[in-house]
């Protein structure tokens, strides 16, 4: 028996085809400028090129080819010729008519869209907060420093904010859930701080391998003209005074963060005390 050569998987099927291709795109750009029908030339062109490119049939491969140099002739032939470019223009009309009629068969044969099936209260819990976490994953530009309380809130109901110690940083909770812009600068300052007690857990070691060099240098009469363990614990105490000042900074956010907590629940006591009616 013969092999069955696929027209798809032969290298001069491919490079005529492309060459094709390419020769009638360029056509298409040649007459950007003198012609209204280009853009939707040049898309019926890969519409259809996309749409046979899989044909396996040697009669249909032929005939998909004598159409498309065809077209190429046509195209070449058109820029001086007005039968020929109201021939191209009829051709497009017809593409698209039989694309609308397509369309339109379709959306009759289509079958009826069944209404959505309503999430589940756990899969809509789910979605909104996906949708809180997107909404709130950037600091609005209009928001107040959280420092800056207690304020006015009108015939608001006041809310006393909860002082919250995450991993030794506090801050203060509003409501759930947690803005994913407050929950982001947590990470960050606690990944520095981390970062900074591995440098040191680091540092002490390589201090041991320092102390080791100087007893050899002891040892053998070494004239060095510094000390080896000296810039490691220097490093060491550079790194542990970054520590003490952030724990420092975040013992005196607290402690202001509280007396905000202390302010608000008087302002809230008082508020409430008003809105009372009077017996």
């Amino acid at each position: 028996m013969h092999k069955v050569l696929v027209p798809k998987h032969s290298g001069a099927h491919r490079v005529a085809c492309l060459a094709l291709y390419r020769a009638l795109l360029q056509q298409c750009n040649s007459s950007a400028q003198s012609t209204l029908w280009l853009g939707e030339t040049r898309a019926l062109v890969q519409r259809n090129f996309r749409k046979y490119k899989k044909l396996q049939s040697p009669s249909q491969v032929v005939n998909a080819l004598k159409a498309g140099y065809e077209a190429l002739d046509l195209l070449s032939s058109s820029h001086n010729n007005p039968q020929n470019q109201t021939r191209i223009t009829t051709l497009i009309a017809r593409a698209k008519a039989q694309r609308d009629q397509y369309a339109e068969m379709q959306a009759k044969t289509r079958p009826t869209r069944l209404p959505p099936t309503p999430l589940t209260p756990k899969a809509a819990r789910k979605e909104k907060s996906i949708r809180f976490q997107e909404e709130t994953s950037r600091r609005h530009p209009n928001a107040r420093s959280v420092l800056d309380r207690p304020h006015a809130l009108g015939d608001r109901k006041r809310h006393v904010p909860v002082l919250v110690n995450a991993r030794g940083l506090p801050f203060l909770r509003f409501k759930k859930p947690q803005p994913r812009n407050v929950s982001s600068v947590i990470r960050a300052k606690l990944g520095t701080r981390w970062n900074w007690i591995q440098r040191r857990d680091r540092l002490k070691v390589e201090l041991l391998f320092a102390k080791d060099e100087n007893d050899w240098d002891l040892m053998t009469e070494t004239d060095t003209p510094a000390s080896w363990s000296e810039p490691v614990q220097n490093s060491i105490i550079d790194v542990n005074s970054k520590i003490s000042s952030f724990d420092l900074q975040g013992k005196e956010l607290a402690e202001n963060m509280w007396k905000i907590v202390l302010a608000e629940r008087t302002l809230a006591e008082e508020e409430s005390a008003q809105k009372q009616p009077d017996h």
